[in-house]
């Protein structure tokens, strides 16, 4: 009993923790999109917050199972117990807590994507692709005077200085952020941007997946079923750090190959499988769940035989 409520509590406060710190990371971001240099703004938003919470539960699931299981690297105690609760916060997480979440998804994400503004402010010099502005007064409808260094021939001269007179304010170049200072100060390199859009892709796959009703989100918590197998591999090797750079790295091989997937990159004979399957089951996405079933099978297959393996090493030890 005390195990079950240890993991249990682990996984509630890892839940816990993980949605706040990736809803704070997100209300950050967006706040800074809609930030403009010299004009005030708010640090909070609930609205953003409560939008990353949302956004955050999918991939929170996912690094609590695997923390779940480096825990159970760990601590190696009652596996039998441990794998009981285990494949059931699996399926309440993939069957209950994450269908319920991408239903409130789409109620708040839609006004989050326009935090962006029309917007500048005056007193600042701004570069831009084109050569340098400074508008000295901006109007409330986003007319301004200013001047433009031409520092890239932009206009046929190099060095040129353009006075500018009731002209429209451009930010075009600043896009997704608001003001070109903030892109060119905290633009994310693709170590960060890369991951986020692999996981906004599939969440964006899941979305659909969900709205097209139970059967069709099955097929994609497939790839579910093929991330909570990784499990097994916890028995892979005696030296533990071994064990958690092996569930690390098959975890992102699964993502990977299901985005591959739900991004239609693929080589053409995949596709071509993809179409006969689809042809002969009727099912949506049958190559994907054969794939996953596949991860599912041989991770479970050597976790069993590693585990059995690993269990009477234990216990021949023991007896000498």
């Amino acid at each position: 009993m005390k195990r079950i409520l240890t993991l249990a509590v682990i996984y509630i406060a890892s839940m816990f923790l993980g949605m706040v710190v990736f809803a704070t990371l997100f209300m950050f971001s967006c706040n800074l999109t809609s930030f403009v240099t010299g004009v005030e703004s708010s640090f909070f938003s609930v609205h953003f917050f409560m939008t990353g919470l949302f956004l955050s539960v999918p991939l929170v699931c996912i690094l609590v199972h695997l923390l779940f299981v480096f825990y159970q690297i760990r601590h190696p105690q009652k596996q039998i117990l441990s794998l009981v609760v285990y494949v059931v916060l699996g399926a309440l997480s993939w069957l209950v807590v994450i269908p319920a979440d991408l239903k409130l998804i789409s109620r708040y994400e839609s006004d989050t994507i326009s935090s962006r503004v029309e917007a500048s402010s005056a007193g600042v010099f701004r570069k831009e692709e084109s050569g340098v502005y400074y508008y000295s007064r901006i109007t409330e409808d986003g007319r301004a005077d200013g001047i433009f260094f031409d520092t890239t021939g932009y206009l046929g001269k190099e060095g040129v200085v353009v006075p500018l007179y009731d002209v429209s304010v451009k930010n075009e170049s600043a896009f997704p952020y608001s003001d070109i200072l903030i892109k060119n100060s905290l633009q994310p390199s693709k170590l960060v941007t890369y991951p986020l859009a692999v996981y906004n892709s599939l969440l964006t796959s899941a979305l659909y997946s969900s709205s097209l009703g139970f059967l069709a989100w099955l097929a994609f918590a497939s790839m579910g079923l093929a991330l909570l197998s990784a499990y097994g591999l916890q028995f892979g090797s005696s030296w533990k750090l071994a064990n958690v750079s092996f569930v690390i790295c098959t975890a992102i091989v699964i993502l990977f190959v299901n985005f591959l997937y739900y991004m239609n990159v693929m080589p053409d004979i995949f596709k071509e499988i993809a179409v006969k399957l689809s042809e002969l089951t009727g099912a949506k996405d049958p190559l994907i769940i054969l794939i996953n079933l596949i991860f599912t099978a041989l991770f479970t297959v050597f976790g069993v035989f590693m585990g059995l393996y690993r269990f009477g090493s234990s216990n021949s030890e023991t007896e000498e």
